[in-house]
């Protein structure tokens, strides 16, 4: 027996007419969407979607924008995302459930990080949790600061600053005994293929050593096409998968 789930089929009747667009899907969808964010501003909603694929709980085309959003305590900037062939609970929907998604979607989109937004996330779980991340897979590829046992740190806080085609990265760290020390890095940062990032060149402060390049796979359901770092902003193009 497959798995994949069954597409609701909702009788016309029980619908009444293409009222049922603005009057119950799109705040779905809207509900649906600030869900996933902390917030939104600027939120923009494109429909295109036919009677009978309407019945069906199929959307064949949506697109999003926003002039600001926030996701897990990120700023983000000019975000456009689009998506077909969505598949909803529409008949549960239409009897005031909330909206959920019955597979995966893939999405594309593309957004924008500044150098005031990205200082104003640094904070934020998600951004920290990366950060910690990144500094235990640069020591276990040998990449990490010289003489530093990195088990023996915790990181207090951290920034990011965007230059050109680089990332200047500095942490915060201290001992169990209350020892802080300020540690420093310089990194290119590229797109080796679609879900894999490239650093090079990466430098510590104070280090005469720069280190050879390093990868760092994004995970299955990513696909980027673009991302590229001027001075002060980060432009991110591709596709993700969302998953019910």
């Amino acid at each position: 027996m497959s798995d994949r789930p069954a597409v609701e089929t909702v009788e016309a009747p029980e619908l009444g007419d293409r009222g049922l667009i603005p009057r119950v899907l799109v705040p779905a969808l809207r509900w649906w969407l600030l869900s996933q964010l902390d917030g939104a501003e600027g939120l923009e909603m494109d429909l295109r979607v036919g009677d009978r694929q309407l019945l069906r709980g199929q959307l064949p085309f949506v697109r999003l924008g926003a002039t600001v959003a926030s996701y897990r305590g990120i700023l983000l900037r000019q975000v456009t995302v689009q998506a077909e062939h969505i598949r909803i609970n529409l008949g549960q929907v239409v009897r005031g459930k909330p909206l959920k998604l019955l597979a995966p979607v893939p999405v594309e989109g593309e957004l924008m990080v500044t150098q005031a937004d990205l200082q104003g996330s640094v904070d934020s779980p998600l951004l920290q949790s990366g950060l910690r991340s990144l500094l235990r897979h640069l020591q276990n590829e040998g990449l990490g600061k010289a003489g530093v046992n990195l088990r023996e740190w915790q990181m207090v806080s951290a920034a990011v600053t965007l230059g050109t085609e680089q990332l200047d990265l500095a942490f915060t760290m201290q001992t169990a005994q209350q020892q802080q020390a300020s540690w420093i890095c310089t990194t290119g940062i590229r797109l080796e293929d679609e879900r894999t990032l490239c650093l090079h060149r990466l430098q510590w402060q104070g280090e005469a050593t720069v280190h050879p390049p390093v990868t760092i796979d994004l995970g299955a359901g990513v696909a980027l096409q673009e991302l590229s770092l001027q001075a002060g902003i980060l432009r991110v193009r591709g596709r993700v998968c969302i998953y019910p």
